[in-house]
């Protein structure tokens, strides 16, 4: 999976212009794979990742023992619609790969943009439907989405749309199939004058 989400990951990590000082979030790191490319991005970078998955906080933490123990990151286990972190705690946050498994993704996303500063910067990247639906396993616990349906919901939880990438390439997927893979990413925002924190209503699109 590490090889097969390099690109998304990497092309995250350029939109997010991690900067001095920043502290950064990721959801789903899975084993923590480019928790130190993020780290090493600038100068005293905090990390945090948090992945459902009580095994792959485990693996992370083996895997990113030297940050750990540094206090240069950290890895919890828990869910995005509930996050473990007080308001306007990241400067940067980047999901790759999970939007697809939240069952109410406006949850998620409200919970994020509380612990995102205003003016920080939130990386949102999915494989596009049009790819994804030609996928047999998809079938199984997986919601599809394209730029636009991303786009409302982003909305629609507060975020203002600054940037947008589409990458194409051949690649093996999670499963070891040769695929041509269409990898959208959304960089969105918290506006500065945006402090409220009531619950947001789910997309009436979905």
């Amino acid at each position: 999976m590490n090889h097969a989400n390099q690109s998304a990951n990497r092309a995250c990590l350029e939109l997010l212009q991690v900067a001095t000082g920043d502290r950064v979030l990721e959801i789903g790191p899975g084993n923590g794979a480019f928790a130190g490319e993020i780290v090493a991005g600038a100068a005293q970078v905090a990390y945090t990742g948090l992945d459902w998955s009580a095994d792959m906080v485990d693996a992370a933490r083996k895997l990113n023992r030297a940050l750990v123990q540094q206090g240069e990151a950290a890895f919890l286990q828990g869910s995005s619609d509930a996050l473990p972190f007080q308001r306007a705690s990241f400067d940067k946050v980047l999901s790759v790969h999970t939007l697809y498994f939240w069952e109410h993704p406006e949850r998620h996303l409200n919970e994020i943009r509380r612990v995102m500063k205003p003016g920080g910067r939130f990386c949102l990247a999915f494989a596009d439907r049009a790819f994804m639906q030609a996928l047999p396993f998809v079938a199984h616990g997986f919601t599809l989405y394209d730029f636009p349906h991303a786009e409302r919901l982003l909305r629609a939880s507060g975020f203002d749309i600054l940037a947008e990438r589409q990458l194409q390439d051949t690649g093996h997927s999670n499963t070891g199939d040769v695929v041509d893979k269409v990898i959208n990413i959304i960089v969105a925002t918290v506006p500065a004058f945006h402090v409220s924190s009531r619950p947001i209503q789910q997309d009436p699109g979905r």
